[in-house]
């Protein structure tokens, strides 16, 4: 089953038009997230501070538009937990390290609307990926892979929103609260910061800080960076990450979507030592194939890891591939 599943996303990675990722082709259709009206605006022969602001107005939007497909398509769980309807990951991901050799897991990460209760609470589920594009805060103990989230305020912006939190445990409930503020930094820079705060009984209280930022390259490519501190009452310093990278969306090719994702990170700890855990370059290869609702990625990685700051620094190569299945969108 695993080498299977890696051989069915190698040959689906590799029927990609590499010379597509350099490249912005025409697009006939109106982009995603934009309406015709949008391009009649931009056309129109307006003169002074009318031209300025609708200008202002189209790049804002197609960067906001480019900035939730990517959040969409990759699987964000950040995004997927602030959407207003259900939507549940089903993934198998088999994960080959050349020193730490080869696992296959089964995941399910979303969230399910509750009825009757003003669509203001959802059971979440987190899965074993992270919240981000790239290997960040799997192992954040503020978090829970199954929960409750309760909506305790959101602005008619948008631009601020507050969620209670419950983990499910078997070591019982963690309590918590999760704040978050997006908005737009200049019309092509999209801005994101969650704070996100909760208790343990048994480990006490956790607390995460996540900072994302999208600039927009073209109507198909953005570069995100994505940063990311961990912290707790009873752990062991800081945990932190930083990444970096250029996505890129292919066109669609008989109605189903690609795209890539080259990036390049690091992540460390503060305590008891200050040390880099790991230098990280990798290439994500995700497709939509065969039926909508599928998906097939491939993600080799290139790191350089170490386990303590007194401990020699060794490279490895690894790949994951992943097979998901999109419900309830």
């Amino acid at each position: 089953m695993p080498w299977r599943l890696i051989s069915i996303c190698l040959t689906l990675s590799f029927a990609f038009p590499l010379g597509a990722l350099a490249l912005d082709e025409p697009v006939d259709a109106v982009p995603s997230g934009e309406t015709q009206a949008d391009h009649e605006v931009i056309d129109a022969p307006v003169r002074g501070s009318a031209w300025v602001d609708s200008s202002h107005r189209f790049a804002t939007d197609r960067t906001l538009a480019l900035t939730r497909w990517v959040d969409g398509f990759f699987g964000d769980s950040e995004g997927d937990s602030e959407i207003a309807d259900s939507r549940l990951r089903l993934k198998v991901t088999t994960d080959w390290d050349e020193r730490r050799g080869v696992e296959t897991r089964l995941s399910i990460g979303g969230k399910i609307n509750l009825p009757r209760l003003e669509d203001r609470v959802d059971l979440v589920f987190r899965g074993d990926d992270p919240d981000e594009l790239v290997e960040g805060d799997q192992d954040d103990p503020s978090q829970s892979q199954v929960g409750l989230q309760v909506r305790i305020d959101q602005s008619d912006t948008g631009k601020h929103r507050t969620d209670f939190t419950v983990g499910l445990s078997s070591a019982g409930p963690k309590p918590g609260v999760k704040y978050l503020y997006q908005t737009m930094w200049t019309p092509k820079t999209s801005l994101r910061v969650s704070q996100r705060a909760q208790y343990d009984f048994d480990d006490g209280a956790f607390g995460a800080t996540k900072l994302d930022l999208d600039y927009a390259l073209s109507e198909r490519s953005l570069i995100r960076t994505q940063n990311r501190v961990l912290y707790g009452e009873d752990s062991e310093g800081t945990k932190w990450s930083s990444n970096t990278g250029v996505v890129r969306q292919w066109a669609v090719a008989n109605g189903f979507e690609r795209a890539a994702y080259l990036y390049a990170g690091v992540k460390g700890l503060s305590e008891p030592d200050d040390y880099i855990e790991n230098y990280q370059v990798g290439l994500r290869l995700r497709a939509q194939g065969i039926r909508e609702f599928l998906f097939f990625e491939l993600e080799p990685t290139f790191n350089r890891r170490t386990e303590g700051p007194s401990s020699p620094r060794l490279s490895a190569w690894a790949v994951e591939a992943r097979i998901e299945f999109l419900l309830f969108d």
